[in-house]
């Protein structure tokens, strides 16, 4: 089994190490700084004691991280004594060393420091000491420790315990111990006296370059009777430890500040302390055994050293000059070494714990001086470049000339100029555009034919005339045939199909070119009732009602959907991410600013400033836009409310006229006079209808959009008659008048001919004059300077929002900026809200792309109207004979079903089946039917 998954295992394990290998790993930074990197390499010395190790990772990662400079950290080859740094300084091998012993390399800093060579650029502050030091447990008389005391006999027998008989070869990679000067045995070092003396004891030095001859000199010149031993750190630190976990006496080479020795602190152990360095001989240290040190090293500070280079790059300089650490820094470092020694590099990480938890100790250290421009890798970029992308799918959904929503699109366009061509051509004879020889040649059309009421008839409505669709007028028609592949619209024919409204159902209406009013022709024959089998058919009832009602949520929402606030939320849309955009932008621009603090100190405040005051100054100036629209929104939406008041007025002074003639017409009756003056009345019914749709005509653009079409749609219902069109077609701009002058004559001819009485004369005259002027649907528009003074201040409040408000809202440290969305997109569409309500007022409500009333329902009812109330008093044919025992047949038929239903409602109440009452017509008063139950 083994075998069989020994290759199975083996190919997964490579699977593996290729899975990885193609992933690259990149090491995570310890301080994330978004700066652009620097095309200069630093390279820092790094020597094998941990503090030294410490420090140099601390500046490592600043230099590397923060200042986005090239560090390699070079670390000390065995052979690369702590003396010959100075030199390898100044001759640019490395740029710095950051925590130099200067005690014993007085000659070395005499050579290369200074004059072009290496650059001492300061201390850290803290003393730092070396020497010789023993265990608190052997100083018997306090914190101090003379080093008289190691010139006793028993010393030698104390400090003989930990020895060793042979050094190791690490301890001299450059072979020092066996010079003359030396005079060293097997690596360790006898004074030349001790052939004579019991020297016994020994001081456990570790390396020779380090102090390299000072602690020997202080030994041979004092008289001491000690061995010097060179083992490498590891050896040493394990002696000391193993001495001071038995409590022996030890002596050995160390330093302050130190790391702990394997977990001993440097406050356990006491520094030999020589005689002052005042009373010093000779200061002589010539870096071998046989100078003239015999008093103390005393303390010196740990310096910064750097070369040339470094030197000249002025932020690095900046850096090394202020970078100082702490007594309390070291002892941080140092108790936060014992918690990382599991990992790869202990050092490092402490370095970085240090950056991470000491912000306010390095942020005055590090400096940014080159001038950081924005790149197109700033990481913002990104968050730009959707936020595009979204703007343009919406600004492509709202474009009229996409091809997809070019199919789907209302012509709403064409509506507006439709509109502008029936006024252009209602006024072209006024202002002498059309010459007369055009009018005769429009004057010898053809009108269309009418239909006999013999032709195509079902016994209710005659079919209608071949040349015209049921509900279009004839412009209309044409137009619907252009733009039939445009449709409603996406949203207004989705609703119109599924869960129309009635909101929905009036612009559709409106939209496509549907009237009731048009649906059949008028004739004499249906109106005078010529003989007492006429069944006379009332006008239909319009099948769409006046306007929208918003009764429920979904009415609402269907408004929404199909009126201008879709469009107004779409560009308030496009608004907000104007304003993400430049949120974003403004945040980019704040963070350069603040990269380049040390370049510009003043930018970023300036900067902010700036949007301060531009915010104030947009809030200011807001008064006057927002004044001027609320103005204005209030006038145009009275305008709205009087357009629709006119058109219910022309609605009431057309009814007035009807009950009048219906009232002062005499003996529509008479077997003589009937036929006579029922056409009398059918010609003033005509006239009225034709005076009332032509109210319209220029408002509403099912109309025609020429005074031929307007004409051709009253000839085909039967309003208007051939004769009297081509008469009308002469005055164009006046077809309304001229009618009304017709009514006026007509009531003379009947006055004359005594069909009417004299005293309803000054009556009739003014519900004309009346009429005439109810049937001027006009409300001037608001002067243009005004408008344009309007839009001039909304479009600068616009774009003050634009800027100021992302601007000053912005979120630190966050690419996307959410509150610059949201309050340009809601300021927006509040205003423009607002400024598209009153565009929208501003149409009219007849204009079917605002909030418009459907005129098909007006023109429906009062034709109704002035049907039944013309023919009231109709009650026998031209004959003399009676139509129907009840009057009118219309008013026969309502009385009859409003019984009916008395009589089922009887029933229900009633507990015993009873047999139905008979409904019996027993005479009648004038116009009103009695019967009896």
């Amino acid at each position: 089994m083994a075998r069989q998954l020994g290759p199975l295992c083996l190919s997964w394990r490579c699977f593996c190490w290729l899975l990885l290998a193609a992933c690259p790993c990149s090491e995570q930074a310890c301080v994330d700084d978004s700066k652009p990197q620097r095309n200069v390499k630093l390279r820092l010395l790094m020597r094998d004691w941990q503090s030294h190790r410490m420090v140099t990772h601390v500046a490592a990662i600043l230099l590397r991280d923060v200042m986005k400079y090239d560090v390699e950290i070079l670390e000390a080859e065995d052979d690369w004594t702590t003396s010959q740094d100075l030199a390898r300084l100044a001759n640019g091998e490395i740029d710095a060393n950051l925590e130099l012993w200067p005690k014993g390399k007085e000659e070395e800093f005499a050579s290369f420091v200074g004059d072009s060579g290496a650059v001492d650029v300061g201390i850290h502050q803290l003393p730092a000491r070396s020497g010789m030091y023993v265990p608190k447990y052997a100083n018997h008389v306090g914190s101090f420790y003379s080093y008289a005391t190691l010139k006793g006999e028993d010393v030698q027998t104390d400090f003989s315990k930990v020895s060793i008989t042979q050094g190791e070869n690490s301890s001299d990679p450059n072979g020092m111990c066996e010079t003359a000067a030396w005079n060293c045995k097997d690596l360790i070092y006898t004074p030349e006296y001790c052939t004579d003396r019991r020297c016994e004891a020994q001081l456990l030095k570790g390396s020779l370059g380090e102090d390299q001859g000072l602690l020997e000199q202080q030994i041979r010149n004092n008289g001491l009777n000690f061995s010097v031993a060179y083992t490498s750190r590891k050896t040493q630190e394990r002696l000391v430890w193993e001495a001071y976990a038995t409590r022996v006496p030890v002596l050995f080479y160390s330093w302050e500040p130190r790391a702990p020795i394997h977990g001993i602190a440097g406050e356990e152990f006491v520094h030999v302390a020589f005689p002052p360095k005042d009373n010093c001989t000779n200061s002589n240290t010539t870096g071998t055994p046989l100078g003239n040190v015999d008093c103390d090293l005393g303390s010196t500070p740990l310096r910064k050293v750097v070369s040339p280079t470094l030197n000249a790059t002025h932020d690095a300089l900046y850096f090394v000059e202020r970078f100082s650490l702490t007594a309390e820094d070291y002892s941080w470092l140092f108790a936060q070494r014992q918690l990382t020694d599991k990992e790869s590099d202990p050092e490092e990480v402490v370095a970085c714990m240090f950056i991470q938890n000491h912000a306010d100790r390095w942020q005055p250290w590090v400096v940014y001086s080159e001038r950081i421009e924005i790149t197109w890798d700033d990481p913002c970029w990104p968050t730009v470049w959707w936020q595009l992308g979204i703007f343009a799918v919406v600004l492509c959904l709202m474009d009229h000339r996409w091809v997809l929503i070019r199919r789907c699109q209302c012509f709403r366009s064409d509506t507006s100029s439709l509109l502008d061509s029936m006024q252009q051509n209602s006024d072209a004879f006024v202002a002498g555009v059309v010459s007369m020889e055009q009018v005769s040649m429009t004057l010898k059309r053809r009108w269309p034919l009418r239909v006999n009421k013999q032709q195509n008839c079902d016994g209710n409505r005659c079919d209608k005339a071949p040349q015209r669709s049921m509900t279009m007028t004839s412009q209309w028609s044409e137009k619907r045939r252009e733009t039939k592949k445009m449709g409603l619209g996406c949203s207004l024919s989705f609703l119109n199909r599924f869960c129309a409204s009635d909101s929905t159902r009036v612009k559709t209406a409106v939209l496509k070119g549907e009237m009731t009013f048009m649906s059949w022709q008028r004739t004499a024959d249906d109106f005078v009732m010529l003989n007492s089998d006429s069944k006379s058919m009332a006008p239909p009832k319009c099948h769409t009602p006046l306007r929208g009602v918003l009764a429920t949520k979904l009415d609402v929402l269907h408004y929404l959907v199909s009126s201008s606030i879709k469009d107004v939320f779409c560009l308030s849309c496009l608004l907000g991410l104007i304003g993400s955009i430049w949120g974003t932008i403004s945040q980019m621009i704040a963070t350069n600013y603040n990269y380049n603090i040390e370049v510009h100190p003043m930018g970023l405040e300036q900067w902010l400033s700036f949007g301060k005051n531009l915010m104030e100054l947009s809030q200011s100036f807001s008064f006057l836009p927002v004044f001027l629209l609320g103005f204005f929104v209030n006038r145009e939406c009275s305008r709205w409310v009087g357009l629709v008041d006119l058109a219910y007025g022309v609605w009431g002074r057309v009814e007035d006229m009807a009950l009048l003639l219906a009232g002062a017409v005499e003996g529509v009756n008479n077997t003589g006079t009937a036929e006579a003056r029922r056409q009398y009345l059918f010609k003033a019914y005509r006239w009225l209808n034709a005076v009332h749709y032509l109210t319209y005509y220029g408002v509403d653009v099912r109309m025609g959009s020429s005074p031929g079409e307007v004409l051709w749609d009253l000839v085909y219902a039967g309003l208007l008659l051939e004769e009297e069109a081509d008469v009308l077609l002469g005055s164009p701009n006046k077809m309304r008048q001229v009618i009304l002058s017709w009514l006026s004559c007509m009531w003379n001819e009947m006055l004359r001919e005594g069909v009417v009485p004299a005293c309803s004369t000054n009556q009739f005259m003014d519900k004309l004059t009346d009429l005439r002027g109810a049937s001027v649907l006009h409300l001037e528009h608001a002067p243009n300077l005004i408008k344009v003074m309007l839009k001039i201040v909304m479009s600068l409040l616009t774009l003050f929002i634009l800027i100021a408000y992302p601007w000053q809202l912005r979120v630190e440290d966050q690419c996307f900026q959410p509150w610059a969305l949201m309050s340009t997109f809601i300021l927006n569409f509040c205003y423009i809200g607002l400024l598209a309500m009153m565009t929208t007022l501003e149409k009219s409500p007849f204009a079917p792309s605002g909030d418009c009333i459907n005129t098909d329902y007006i023109l429906c009812e009062v034709e109704l109207m002035t049907f039944r109330c013309i023919r009231a008093c109709f009650s026998r044919d031209i004959e003399g004979h009676h139509l129907r025992p009840s009057g009118t047949l219309e008013l026969e038929e309502a009385i009859m079903q409003e019984a009916a239903q008395v009589v089922t409602a009887s029933e229900v109440l009633e507990e015993d089946t009873q047999e139905a009452p008979e409904i019996k017509v027993v005479g009648e008063e004038g116009s009103v039917t009695l019967v009896e139950i």
